[in-house]
């Protein structure tokens, strides 16, 4: 018995054009709703994947080199990536205990001399408890002796508080343990990627209806082409600011000037936010101890001098016109994206903002030849 052949009818429902547009509205929001609900325990695989799009060129270039298999070139790669981070980590935490301890340590013991002195901390509590009333001091030894009383009665509040306490205690181990599972992940699932990447776009090409696989595809590879440049040039502005600002703060005297410095460069792949990043700090420790206004005001011109230097020459050099995304419109894809879907959103506001961009683009190239041949055909 032959099978019924689909109503036509219902079908040609589902062929409308703008039933098409619904359907691909409302699947867009039930992708978006569902990394909304899930976008705490997809950032790691979301950092993965942008790592993996970033690092796939450089994979391409070392396979034509070196002639090795894409496993091993992945593999070396993601183990040299780990260790570069975890020495970064490793070279930061020692240098701020360092630092830390070269300022912390003058400051206390300069406390504890002027706390020392008559006329110092020590001194002025020692007069103020001799001068208490013997009402008072009898008070306050009644109250130490029926402290113990007092606890016995409130024994399980005090238990309470324990256990509450222990509880709190035992939710922060388990998440550092899960920020570290969180860690190894992303190298895992970014060596997953690198490996299967060309797989998966073969995948990806051949769900694309025939129709408009090459629209499709050139629309992406537009896509592609501006956010790899946006990136590649940010990078290296990004580098060239952390050294510009690392040596500003290293004449100023200021402590953490490496450390701030750099981490205000990298923190500059988002348009301006390595300036406030790192300047607060910086006049934090120019500031403390106090010696004058100097050592803020030089922080001040490093921060500016180096934020003049990458508005004026880097950027328009490095990152250039083709790329086609001013700052305004990245920190404002940051925002917007970052407020639907958290840091998750954040991550990838740079590739969506790119897409919107380019279909935008498109969409008024739509129209205009729309209007063109609407315009030859009343002619």
């Amino acid at each position: 018995m032959s099978e019924a052949k689909p109503d036509n009818s219902v079908w040609s429902v589902f062929r409308n054009r703008w039933v098409k547009l619904i359907l691909g509205i409302l699947c867009l929001a039930a992708v978006g709703w569902v990394i909304y609900t899930l976008q705490n325990i997809l950032v790691p695989f979301g950092l993965a994947m942008l790592a993996a799009y970033i690092f796939d060129p450089v994979v391409v270039y070392l396979d034509r080199k070196l002639r090795w298999s894409r496993t091993a070139i992945v593999m070396a790669m993601v183990a040299a990536l780990a260790v570069v981070v975890l020495g970064l980590l490793a070279v930061g935490i020692y240098y701020a205990v360092v630092s830390v301890d070269r300022v912390v340590n003058p400051a206390t013991e300069k406390v504890i001399a002027d706390s020392a002195k008559p006329d110092g901390l020590w001194g002025r509590l020692r007069a103020e408890a001799e001068a208490v009333p013997e009402e008072v001091r009898e008070e306050f030894n009644k109250f130490l002796a029926g402290l113990a009383t007092m606890l016995k009665e409130r024994f399980h509040d005090v238990a309470r508080s324990v256990v509450t306490g222990a509880g709190a205690v035992f939710r922060a181990v388990i998440g550092f343990l899960l920020r570290i599972l969180n860690f190894v992940l992303f190298f895992v699932v970014t060596a997953y990627l690198l490996v299967d990447l060309p797989r998966i776009r073969d995948a990806a090409d051949d769900l694309l209806p025939t129709k408009y696989r090459d629209q499709i595809v050139r629309i992406l590879l537009d896509v592609d082409r501006d956010v790899h440049a946006f990136f590649r040039g940010q990078f290296v502005v990004a580098l060239a600011l952390g050294v510009i600002y690392s040596i500003g703060l290293l004449i100023c005297g200021v402590d953490f000037a490496i450390l701030i410095g750099m981490v205000a460069g990298l923190a500059n792949i988002v348009p301006y936010l390595g300036f406030w990043v790192g300047i607060i700090p910086a006049l934090v420790f120019a500031l403390v101890p106090y010696t004058g206004i100097l050592k803020p005001a030089g922080v001040v011109v490093a921060f500016s001098v180096g934020q003049a230097i990458e508005s004026f020459y880097l950027t328009p050099r490095i990152v250039g016109k083709n790329v086609g995304m001013n700052p305004v419109t990245v920190i404002l894809a940051i925002l917007i994206f970052g407020q639907l879907f958290g840091f998750l959103g954040i991550i990838f506001a740079i590739p969506l903002a790119s897409a919107v961009r380019v279909l935008l683009r498109e969409l008024i190239r739509y129209y205009k030849e729309y209007q063109r041949e609407d315009a030859e055909a009343r002619e």
